[in-house]
């Protein structure tokens, strides 16, 4: 995914310069912090510490009766989209436990690219990542996430651990390590968040995430960074909790 907002950062450089949140008293969650029934946020997605904003983030989320959905859509926008018109659409869904998230399956789907996913099965204790030619499991331990399910699931429970993340290509042993509270400066405003890193052993696992301590501790900054060195900054925008007021 990093690659292709790479190649649309490269030919939109080349041509241009960088250029009041809701709250619901319907919460419901798991740990010491409620987790809000339903919500979206919608951040800006920058390439690296460049300030080019490539695309946009549109997270949605909603959980009743033991049961949780939600899913990350990201577009191009402005003149990245000129150039390439990407779109990649990650799903997560599953229960919602004492002890957390428990997924069920973890899905991509990605324009011009056959739907790949994962399908957790937590009596085995494997996961299996179905990426059409490519098959491959690996084995579940209780607290492991896909890479959607992570940005809530931590929010909510111990933050140093070692879990295994899930995506639609492989399933990695990951460290989390807890880098304290930080005042974050994004389009919505500065916001007090806690920091976590996610690393996994091999590498295929270098994320980021900030979460808002005055707001449910919600993902506020998701920082992405692949194996070449190449990062995805989503900072957000908006915050709105409950049911969505209409459009993307």
């Amino acid at each position: 995914m990093i690659r292709w907002f790479a190649f649309c950062f490269g030919v939109a450089l080349s041509i241009a310069a960088p250029a009041e949140t809701t709250t619901s008293p319907s919460a419901a969650g798991f740990g010491a912090v409620n987790w809000p029934a339903s919500g979206r946020i919608v951040f800006r997605v920058y390439h690296g510490d460049t300030g080019l904003q490539l695309g946009r983030t549109t997270h949605h989320w909603q959980h009743a009766a033991g049961r949780y959905q939600m899913e990350s859509l990201v577009e191009t926008t402005g003149l990245a989209a000129l150039f390439k018109n990407f779109r990649y659409l990650q799903r997560s869904e599953g229960t919602v436990t004492a002890a957390g998230l428990r997924p069920d399956r973890f899905s991509v789907d990605q324009k011009g690219k056959p739907l790949q996913h994962a399908r957790f099965d937590w009596d085995r204790a494997q996961v299996f990542i179905d990426r059409g030619d490519s098959h491959r499991e690996a084995p579940l331990a209780a607290g492991d996430q896909d890479v959607l399910s992570v940005w809530h699931q931590l929010a909510r429970t111990p933050q140093m651990q070692s879990l295994t993340v899930v995506s639609n290509k492989s399933a990695a042993v990951s460290l989390v390590r807890d880098l304290g509270s930080e005042n974050v400066a994004l389009p919505l405003g500065t916001v007090k968040a806690r920091h976590l890193s996610i690393k996994s052993d091999d590498g295929s696992v270098k994320l980021d995430l900030w979460l808002a301590e005055g707001q449910h501790l919600l993902p506020v900054r998701i920082r992405i960074e692949d194996r070449k060195g190449e990062v995805l900054d989503q900072q957000a925008e908006r915050i709105e909790l409950g049911a969505p007021k209409g459009g993307s």
